[in-house]
C-alpha cells in the first residue's frame, strides 16, 4: 500500500469546520435581543472571519501561484470562489452592524437573517473546500513530488508571526485525531529547535487536556 502524499489541505480543513460549525450553533441560538449575548456571538463571528480571511491570503500567495503553473482554469476557479466567499462573509459583517444598531424583536429577526445567510456561506465554503480536497490535490500530487509540497507548506507556516501560529495551532490540534497528533508534533520534534517544540507542546497540552496530550507525549520518538 503506497504511504500517504502530503496533504495541504486536511489538518486544517478539519481545523476551519470545527470553527464553523461551532460558530454557526451560536449565532443559532443567540438572543439577538440582548446586547451582551450578540455581542458574545459577533466576536465569535469576527473570530471565525478572521481565520478564514488568513486561509484565504495563505492560499492565494502559497499554494494558487503552484495550481496557476500546471493547471491556470482550475486557479482561475478558486480565485472566483474566494471573490464569491469573501463577498459573503462582508455581507454578514454589514447584517451584524445592522443588529448592533437594533433592539427588541426588529433585532431578532435580523438575527434569523443571519443565521439563514451564515449557513448559506457554510454551504458555499464547505463544497469549495471539498475542491480543494479532491480536484486541486489531485492537481498537486500529480506535478509535484511531497518535497516540493512540504516546501509550499514550510513557506506558508514560515510567514505566520509565531504567536499568531500558537493561536492557529490551539485550535487545530483539539481538530486532530490521536494519530494526527502525534504525526504533527513528531515532526515538529524532530526538525525545528526544541523551544519551538516545548512551546508547540505546551500549546497542545492546554487546548486538548492532561490525559489527552499523555497519549500524544507517550508516542512521541
Amino acid at each position: 500500500m503506497a504511504a500517504p502524499r502530503v496533504d495541504l489541505y486536511g489538518i486544517i480543513h478539519k481545523m476551519l469546520r470545527v470553527e464553523l460549525f461551532q460558530t454557526a450553533s451560536l449565532i443559532g441560538t443567540t438572543n439577538f435581543a440582548d446586547p451582551q449575548t450578540r455581542a458574545e456571538t459577533a466576536a465569535l463571528f469576527g473570530r471565525t472571519k478572521a481565520f478564514l480571511d488568513e486561509h484565504g491570503g495563505h492560499e492565494d500567495d502559497f499554494v494558487e501561484p503552484s495550481v496557476r503553473e500546471v493547471n491556470p482554469d482550475l486557479a482561475a476557479r478558486l480565485e472566483k470562489d474566494h471573490i464569491g466567499l469573501d463577498a459573503q462573509l462582508e455581507s454578514l459583517v454589514e447584517l451584524l452592524g445592522q443588529i448592533e444598531e437594533t433592539e427588541g424583536e426588529a433585532a431578532v429577526g435580523l438575527g434569523a437573517q443571519l443565521h439563514k445567510g451564515y449557513s448559506d456561506f457554510i454551504g458555499v465554503y464547505l463544497t469549495h473546500m471539498s475542491c480543494e480536497e479532491t480536484e486541486v490535490n489531485e492537481t498537486l500530487w500529480a506535478h509535484y513530488t511531497d518535497d516540493e509540497l512540504v516546501e509550499i507548506r514550510d513557506r506558508l507556516q514560515g510567514s505566520i508571526p509565531p504567536p499568531r501560529f500558537a493561536e492557529w495551532f490551539a485550535l487545530m490540534v483539539p481538530a486532530m485525531n490521536l494519530q494526527e497528533r502525534i504525526g504533527v508534533l513528531t515532526g515538529i520534534k524532530l526538525n525545528a529547535p526544541p523551544p519551538v517544540f516545548d512551546a508547540m507542546s505546551g500549546v497542545a497540552k492546554e487546548a486538548i487536556g492532561e490525559d489527552a496530550w499523555a497519549q500524544v507525549a507517550g508516542a512521541l520518538p
